[in-house]
């Protein structure tokens, strides 16, 4: 038995932090299942030709190919899914191997999820849809939204990655669907608390070290694309709100651009308004620093006093997730799977409100005086790993191949 897993957020030569969620569940659903990755290029012509990115990548594990997909930016979005079932199938037309795979497994309903859904039933082959994030925003579009709801309502099987997502999709398709919940997991060989044992409360002075952080300083660390989706800028309206009751605290944005030149242009902006205010240029209240591997953030997540995570929809945050393997509190919006991740405790953190931004000042000062336990957070904020993960979803690949 074998699998052809696809997905337009997948690593590429160029953009190789693409997905990489994706990429990790798959790699640990190769190990016990045969995958092959088709993970199409948007490539809209005459502005942007193949030149660059190979067709594939046979030497990898699982295996990937990355075929040509037509693409138009900002218009004839109904018609994405079809362009993606084009892809798709030449893909397989171009390689007999993958004509063989048993069982079509896709990331994201659209257009990825509804191409592969119409290539599948072409080619009569079983169906699996792993529903992601992205569909909150999709099934605002009337049109997408009923082929999402067709999609889901004949897939074989529907996985969805937290169960805010999976009410999401029933209501999309306006029936109680049958969906296996499985979250992605971490690395905890990256992601995990790197303190003393003895030590519950506060973050780690070695690793706080290590970076060159002012010890008398309180750090906040967001992780995200630099993209309004995130929510970055909500963090920027807030802090002038914390660095009154903190006048030290500092927050350090970890990311890298998205498409959005004019949001990167605005935050950068809104932040220099913030620091010229705080009027300490040799240490600033706001810094952007870029995209870190995950080694660093990992050492960055330990040495701060918290994470922040501020977007306007989740479905389930790697973000968070790594935070928490790394006994950080978080402050993070409640939306999709956030609350699922965090609890209602407060144990490991705090939920508000989008767009409420005295109750993200509140939420952020409140966990720098009165931080939780940092052992506990990590102890329970660690347990789901990338294997458990992928084992969860083979159980529903092989209760279709048997």
């Amino acid at each position: 038995m074998a699998i052809l897993s696809t997905t337009l957020c997948y690593p590429n030569p160029e953009y190789p932090g693409n997905g990489v969620f994706v990429q990790r569940r798959l790699q640990e659903v190769h190990k016990r299942l045969p995958t092959h990755v088709v993970a199409p290029i948007p490539i809209c012509p005459p502005f942007r030709r193949r030149g660059r990115i190979p067709m594939g990548d046979a030497d990898l594990a699982p295996p990937v190919s990355w075929p040509d997909m037509f693409y138009i930016p900002g218009v004839l979005k109904t018609l994405d899914a079809y362009f993606y079932a084009d892809a798709l199938d030449a893909a397989i037309d171009q390689d007999q191997a993958l004509a063989y795979r048993r069982l079509v497994d896709a990331h994201f309903v659209w257009p990825d999820g509804v191409g592969a859904w119409l290539v599948a039933r072409r080619r009569n082959l079983p169906f699996v849809c792993t529903i992601r994030g992205k569909i909150v925003s999709q099934s605002r579009f009337p049109a997408r939204r009923k082929r999402i709801a067709d999609m889901l309502r004949d897939a074989d099987r529907l996985i969805a990655v937290s169960q805010s997502l999976a009410h999401c999709a029933c209501d999309v398709a306006n029936q109680s669907l049958d969906i296996a919940v499985i979250p992605n997991g971490i690395d905890a060989s990256i992601f995990h608390r790197t303190a003393i044992a003895e030590q519950t409360t506060g973050c780690d002075a070695a690793a706080r070290e290590s970076l060159n952080w002012p010890k008398d300083r309180t750090h906040i660390v967001a992780v995200g694309h630099y993209q309004r989706l995130k929510g970055f800028h909500r963090l920027i309206d807030a802090w002038p709100d914390v660095i009154r009751t903190h006048i030290a605290a500092r927050l350090i944005l970890v990311g890298g651009p998205a498409g959005e030149p004019d949001y990167e242009r605005e935050l950068q902006r809104h932040a220099d308004a913030v620091n010229a205010r705080a009027r300490d240029a040799a240490h600033p209240s706001i810094t952007f620093a870029g995209r870190q591997t995950p080694e660093k953030i990992a050492r960055m997540l330990n040495a701060a006093d918290a994470f922040a995570l501020t977007s306007d929809s989740e479905g389930w945050c790697n973000a968070i997730a790594e935070a928490l393997a790394c006994g950080c509190p978080v402050v993070a919006t409640d939306v999709g799977g956030n609350r699922e991740q965090l609890g209602i405790d407060g144990a490991m953190g705090r939920l508000v409100p989008v767009d409420d931004r005295d109750a993200l000042a509140h939420a952020i000062a409140d966990v720098i005086a009165n931080p939780p336990d940092r052992a506990e957070i990590a102890r329970r904020g660690g347990r789901r790993s990338w294997q458990q993960t992928a084992a969860e979803c083979v159980d529903v690949y092989k209760s279709l191949l048997r």
